[in-house]
């Protein structure tokens, strides 16, 4: 064999070994990728649950409920006495 093809064959092992390499990282990459889509899809609905539960909390009704619960007065009440 001559030392032009060994080198041309190196060159292709070489080429093939980073092509390995490289496929690898990027499944890798698509691992993560869904890992954090997954993450995110989760963060959402628990934020949207939780901004129900902020809306709901703080509705004027149960503002009203609130106050009362804890002795504050209507402002009219207060106001003039």
């Amino acid at each position: 064999m001559s030392t032009a093809a060994l080198r041309w064959g190196f060159l292709l092992v070489a080429l093939l070994v980073l092509l390995a390499l490289m496929g690898w990282r990027v499944q890798r990459l698509r691992q993560v990728e869904a890992r954090l889509v997954k993450e995110k899809q989760a963060l959402l609905a628990e934020k949207a649950s939780l901004e129900a539960e902020r809306a709901r909390r703080t509705s004027p009704e149960a503002l009203i409920r609130w106050a009362q619960e804890h002795g504050f007065v209507p402002l009219p009440e207060g106001a003039w006495r």
